[in-house]
């Protein structure tokens, strides 16, 4: 009897164990179906596991790659078979959708066959990682995760539709590339967004950390004051105490310093996995940023009245800039993040009257800390971060004075 109890309590843990790897592929569904609709594949979800994607999948992604590539290589020369003549305006606006075309189909073709083995070991881990850090409101958590990833797809659907009548109110001819641009700025900035969805779920658990320690220094901190109060106390605690009581056998503070070595190696994992898309992102958007100025300024001097192409120029100049500020936010928010973990081990450091094997595993965390400090760096050349932005602002500008030069002698 005891016997099949013990069996019937095991089977009902296990599948609880197995349920995080699903409910973390249930929370990134949206942005996943999104990319496979446009021929990107990381893996799918088959009996509770993770597997790569077939043969199937695959083939979708080159066909598609192909087709892209082919259809603006067509394109491409209609206009000058049209005019009879090859403008230079024409050509120079060309010149950012190779880079983003480029993008688009290196990375289709990278993620569906070379990346979803690294892309899987991050879900994976995650699970891992939650099956230790998330102790209560699991459903809750996964919950809150897939309706803001839905409110995200949502947003970049609805702000590429925006830009698309904006574009279609303001032309007065039809242009037959955007048929095959329009998509590929949209995938684009889907992978920007998924990278971010990425850093976010390591922020929060490592915010969860946080919230541990800190509930840890409160409830220590007011246990050493004696305080008297007349009712019973009725309010109710919103963050459990993990660590527990300071005892010289209690390791919780050496568990905590565990997960977060875990959270680096997974933020290692997707900087990897994201170096290139990061990587064409701001060289493509840096081009993009040059050839709008040059072109502005083509439209500004010429006598005809190219108000529309202006605005078309301004809008698409601002959400391309905005991509590498979101990015560059999203990775900057998990530094501060981090940084607040550091001042709270760093309390328990100088909390004298721990027992000293609690400050002894607090000076651990802290090397782990120092040893893993969460920046995306792309390709080990310069961080993700403000001063991304700022020094990307800043070349920017530089070349804008450039651009004005030459324009003014070349008059």
């Amino acid at each position: 009897m005891i016997e099949n109890i013990k069996f019937v309590v095991e089977n009902e843990v296990k599948p609880k164990k197995k349920n995080k790897v699903k409910e973390n592929y249930y929370a990134l569904s949206p942005l996943l179906i999104l990319e496979n609709c446009v021929g990107i594949f990381r893996f799918y979800l088959k009996n509770g596991q993770l597997t790569p994607p077939y043969w199937v999948m695959k083939l979708y992604s080159v066909i598609l790659a192909a087709s892209f590539l082919t259809a603006f290589g067509l394109l491409l020369r209609l206009p000058a078979a049209i005019t009879g003549q090859e403008s230079l305006i024409d050509f120079i606006d060309e010149v950012p959708s190779f880079f983003i075309l480029f993008q688009y189909a290196t990375t289709m073709l990278t993620t569906s066959f070379f990346l979803s083995s690294p892309n899987m070991d991050i879900i994976k881990k995650i699970s891992e990682l939650d099956e230790q850090l998330i102790k209560t409101n699991e459903g809750d958590f996964y919950k809150k995760d897939r309706n803001r990833n839905i409110k995200y797809v949502l947003c970049l659907c609805f702000s590429q539709i925006f830009i698309t009548i904006i574009y279609m109110v303001t032309t007065k001819e039809f242009d037959p590339d955007l048929t095959i641009l329009f998509p590929v700025y949209f995938t684009q900035r889907l992978e920007i967004l998924v990278f971010c969805v990425l850093i976010g779920m390591v922020k929060r658990r490592l915010t969860i950390i946080n919230g541990y320690i800190a509930k840890f220094l409160e409830e220590n901190e007011s246990n050493m004051t004696t305080v008297f109060t007349v009712s019973d106390r009725t309010e109710a605690l919103n963050e459990m105490n993990m660590i527990g009581r300071p005892s010289e056998s209690n390791m919780k503070i050496r568990d905590l310093a565990m997960i977060y070595d875990k959270l680096g190696t997974i933020c290692s994992l997707v900087n990897n996995v994201n170096n290139f898309q990061i990587f064409m992102t701001l060289v493509s958007t840096f081009v993009y940023i040059v050839t709008t100025i040059w072109t502005s300024l083509y439209y500004y001097k010429s006598p005809e009245n190219n108000s529309g192409p202006l605005v078309n120029v301004s809008i698409w100049c601002f959400t391309t800039i905005l991509v590498v500020a979101v990015m560059s936010f999203v990775c900057e928010s998990l530094c501060v993040v981090r940084n607040r973990t550091k001042i709270l081990v760093n309390q328990i450091i100088m909390d004298y009257g721990l027992p000293k094997t609690m400050r002894v595993q607090a000076k651990a965390f802290m090397e782990l800390i120092e040893a893993w400090p969460l920046r995306i760096f792309i390709y080990d050349m310069f961080s993700v971060d403000i001063t991304l932005m700022l020094k990307f602002i800043s070349v920017a500008t530089t070349y804008l004075i450039v651009i004005i030069q030459v324009s003014h002698f070349s008059n």
